[in-house]
């Protein structure tokens, strides 16, 4: 398939680095055009399953004002400028739960909107995480860090306890390749 043509591009909100909103004109392949179609783009994002030696799971439970209530999430946050994903996801775990991976897999890049753009999210296993030191985050979020078994998180995700589409991605994705323990299947 033919990608469609940006003919002209405007910036009409720009709060960066969290969220700029474009008005492209467009041209399709099959020569229509539209002219006033909007795109948004917000920060990168990287999430990961940290999986203990003992094949627990760490994860949080947080309110999380985009969903308006608490959630399980896993560890989680923005790619800082220049800075390549896999540190970030590094970086991201150490900050908020103290625990350094022993290998990360990552999973792919995804765009969390197929027109409108949205965000780029990398999404991660981490391994043989061990905690070095007490979980520094310096961000607003409070947060109850906890380790659960994996079929706990299977639960959550039945329940509506994983609120969040980045999170209940990450965790299909981890259990579809088999990086997640056994008996979490």
């Amino acid at each position: 398939m033919k990608p469609w043509k940006t003919l002209q591009k405007e910036t009409v909100f720009d709060a960066s680095p969290y969220v700029s909103v474009s008005r492209q004109v467009v041209e399709l392949p099959n020569g229509a055009r539209s002219d006033d179609f909007y795109q948004g783009d917000l920060r990168p994002f990287v999430v990961v399953v940290p999986v203990l030696p003992d094949g627990r799971i760490l994860v949080f439970w947080q309110y999380k004002h985009g969903l308006g209530r608490a959630s399980l999430t896993f560890p989680a946050g923005f790619v800082e400028t220049g800075e390549a994903p896999d540190d970030a996801i590094h970086r991201e775990l150490m900050e908020e739960t103290g625990y350094a991976a022993g290998a990360i897999s990552h999973l792919g890049e995804f765009v969390d909107n197929g027109n409108q753009r949205g965000c780029t999210g990398n999404y991660y296993v981490a391994t043989g995480c061990v905690q070095q030191r007490q979980p520094n985050s310096g961000d607003l979020e409070e947060m109850e860090v906890k380790t659960v078994h994996p079929s706990e998180v299977d639960r959550a995700l039945a329940s509506g306890d994983i609120g969040i589409i980045h999170h209940a991605a990450v965790w299909a994705m981890a259990k579809a390749r088999g990086l997640v323990p056994e008996s979490a299947r």
